[in-house]
Parts: structure tokens; C-alpha cells; sequence
């Protein structure tokens, strides 16, 4: 189901319930503390973990009540925004 290449080139680990995700961006604490504000507040997200030393978030969901297809849709929005901010490009922050 993760088929989109500019999310694929971030996922590190997935899984049914569980999606590591790993980017230079995430090493800027305002950028993790702004993405561990909006992922979490998703209806079915359990828990969002950063680690911004190695630019990683780990991401619980479930699976009942998260669909592959719309976590691949907030993913898709969240590489966007990600890839913006590291090149320095204006970037509005995704509405999940």
C-alpha cells in the first residue's frame, strides 16, 4: 500500500499498527514539535515518539480505525512539507 516514492524514500520500518519514519527535518525541534502536535490530534493515531538526534519519528496507529490509504495521504502531505522546510522553501504545515 505504500507505494508513493517520496514517502517511501523516509520509511524505514512498517508495519500493520506501526510506521517509522526518518528525515533531516525531523532534527529541528520546532519542526517535531509542531508534527508531534498535528500527527497526534489524528483519529487513530496512539502514540507519536521523536527522536530528533537521529530525525526519526515512530508512529502507533490503529489499524481499525486508520485506513493504509489515508495514512499514506498524511504521509504524502508530511514528505512534502519535510523535503520543503530542509531546502529552506516556504512551506505551510500540513492540515491532517
Amino acid at each position: 500500500m505504500l507505494n508513493s516514492l517520496r514517502l517511501l524514500k523516509y520509511v524505514t520500518s512498517f508495519s500493520d499498527g506501526r510506521v517509522r519514519i526518518r528525515h533531516p527535518a525531523l532534527r529541528r525541534e520546532a519542526v517535531a514539535a509542531t508534527a508531534r502536535e498535528k500527527l497526534a490530534a489524528i483519529d487513530g493515531v496512539l502514540s507519536v515518539d521523536f527522536n530528533t538526534v537521529s530525525g526519526s519519528v515512530l508512529i502507533l496507529y490503529d489499524s481499525a480505525r486508520l485506513p493504509k490509504e489515508r495514512l499514506v495521504a498524511v504521509g504524502e502531505a508530511w514528505a512534502d512539507y519535510l523535503d520543503a522546510v530542509q531546502a529552506g522553501r516556504p512551506a505551510h504545515v500540513p492540515d491532517c
